[in-house]
């Protein structure tokens, strides 16, 4: 009977973004045939479950999840028995995490929403907020509902329609008129006249003591 161990790259894998690039004498890919005849072959590197064009050639893959781009993958451990004639029964064994690897996505009101009572909240947590509108400290407040949020993206704020201007074309708007809109998008609200002009008052003071 025969098994092999390695610690390589087998052509075809199922890669992850958790994943070192890898070279082994030079090649930084090996075909599956090499494995051909040899009875059992336990790979290491690609985190993901699977096997490589015969069920005797395997990933085990990694215990834990170690990028948001393994949310979907179903980790376990591989129990193989082998009888006289190197014949494998091979079986997989689910894992489960105390705390699994997700990706949210919704608006922020939402997400706080269901997941007050959720029991899955401590998962680590990648969260993709909708809302196309400015949320004061948004990661502050999520992590008060869901402790372990690793990661926050905004795709709302750059979708279609309500898609705001940036850099030169934004700037040249003004700086009362970007004031007003930071206080629309944090408040929800415009601006009483009376506070309007207070700040174009301050911001002509502060104007006028730059040139002094």
């Amino acid at each position: 009977r025969t098994v092999v161990l390695a610690h390589c790259f087998v052509e075809g894998g199922l890669e992850s973004e958790s994943e070192r690039p890898l070279s082994v004498g030079g090649a930084d890919r090996v075909p599956p045939s090499l494995f051909g005849h040899f009875d059992y072959v336990a790979l290491g590197h690609l985190h993901a479950p699977q096997s490589r064009q015969w069920p005797h050639v395997r990933y085990s893959g990694s215990l834990l999840k170690y990028s948001f781009s393994e949310e979907k993958q179903h980790k376990s451990v591989t129990l193989v028995n082998m009888d006289a004639a190197g014949r494998c029964e091979i079986e997989k064994i689910p894992l489960q995490p105390r705390h699994d690897m997700r990706i949210l996505e919704g608006h922020f009101d939402q997400l706080l929403a269901q997941g007050r009572d959720a029991p899955d909240r401590e998962d680590y947590l990648l969260i993709r907020l909708l809302d196309t509108h400015a949320i004061h400290e948004p990661m502050n407040r999520l992590r008060e509902v869901y402790p372990n949020v690793l990661h926050l993206e905004r795709p709302g704020l750059l979708c279609g329609g309500e898609r705001r201007e940036t850099g030169r074309e934004r700037l040249a708007v003004g700086e009362l008129p970007l004031f007003l809109d930071f206080y629309a998008q944090m408040t929800g609200e415009e601006l009483q006249l009376r506070g309007q002009k207070l700040v174009a008052g301050l911001l002509d003071e502060l104007h006028r003591g730059g040139e002094d």
